[in-house]
This record gives C-alpha cells, sequence and structure tokens, in this order.
C-alpha cells in the first residue's frame, strides 16, 4: 500500500502488519532483527538516546547512513527520532544534514498490528526517495515477518519512485505548501 504524501516535507505510511504487538516492537527497535528488513540500526532505548543507522560502508556513496537522537520512546507502542542524512560534502568530508524525523507508532488490530510510520521535515528533493525507500523497507519488513522472506528491494524502490515523484509533481503544481 502506497504512502500519503501529507505535504511537500511529509510522508505517512499505515501498513497491518503480523502480530503480536511485541514481535512487531522488536523488528522496529532491537538491532539483529532491524538489519533483516531495513539497516544496521542502534537505537539507545530511552529519550536522548543515540540512533545510529548505517546503510553502507562504502565511502564514495552520497549517504553512508543516519545519526539521531530518541525523541519519544513508550514500549510497545512508539519510537520517534530526529533524522540527520550523513552526506557527501564537496571536500570529502561528511555531514549531517537536517531530514527531519521519523515516527514509528504500533497499535494492535486484533491478531495484527497497525504499523503508522511518519517522516516530516524531509527536503522536497528527497522526498521521492525516501517515500519510495520507505515504501520498499515496510514491504520488507511485511514479507520478512509473513514468513515470505526478503523482496527485492531495487525492484520495488525503481518501481514506486516514479508514482512518488508524480504525485510530488502534482502537489507542487497545485501551490501545496
Amino acid at each position: 500500500m502506497d504512502g500519503s504524501i501529507l505535504d511537500l516535507h511529509t510522508v505517512e505510511f499505515k501498513r497491518l502488519i503480523p502480530g503480536p504487538i511485541e514481535l512487531a516492537w522488536e523488528y522496529l527497535t532491537k538491532t539483529e532483527l532491524i538489519k533483516t528488513w531495513f539497516a544496521d540500526v542502534t537505537i539507545e532505548p530511552r529519550v536522548g538516546g543515540a540512533v545510529t543507522i548505517r546503510f553502507s560502508d562504502d565511502e564514495s556513496r552520497n549517504t553512508t547512513g543516519v545519526r539521531g537522537t530518541v525523541r519519544e520512546f513508550r514500549e510497545p507502542h512508539v519510537v520517534a527520532f530526529t533524522w540527520f542524512q550523513q552526506r557527501l560534502q564537496p571536500d570529502g568530508s561528511r555531514k549531517g544534514v537536517d531530514e527531519g524525523s521519523v515516527r514509528f507508532e504500533l497499535s494492535e488490530r486484533g491478531d495484527k498490528v497497525l504499523l503508522t510510520l511518519l517522516h516530516t521535515g524531509l527536503p522536497i528533493h528527497e522526498l521521492a526517495d525516501h517515500s519510495a525507500g520507505w515504501h520498499s523497507f515496510l514491504d520488507n519488513l511485511d514479507s520478512l515477518m509473513s514468513g515470505r522472506g526478503k523482496i527485492d528491494f531495487m525492484a520495488v524502490f525503481n518501481d514506486r519512485r516514479p508514482r512518488y515523484a508524480e504525485r510530488i509533481a502534482a502537489l507542487q503544481q497545485s501551490g501545496a505548501a
């Protein structure tokens, strides 16, 4: 299911994933489970704790990961953190670029769990990539939790990115802020 572009800086996803909620929480907060569907992530489980996300060790890439700070941590319902993308600078150094914040919220729906992901404060030029990325990562999470195994992340990303770009362009043309 596609995410909703709420404005030119915000994308929201609502997905019904397998339960129980405690297992879904572990997939969002435990390093060994997060890396199965997303990236190499470390979250200090407290407000003010550090968040480190490593997508790649390849230093030639534009971005290798994210650093952030936990803003909300309510087990097993909410984890939210800031998102400072570590971007390659013209001089070869890396700088944390503020690309908003991410909030995961879980709520029970029978034997399923409603996962709501909200990424706010995104730069407009990053919105399509982040939207397609989150879409792909959440497809991967659902597939793994459902026992179907990993998806082809890049195939889903490449399929979805143009759709998000079109919706963002339409929003820009309509004069939405």
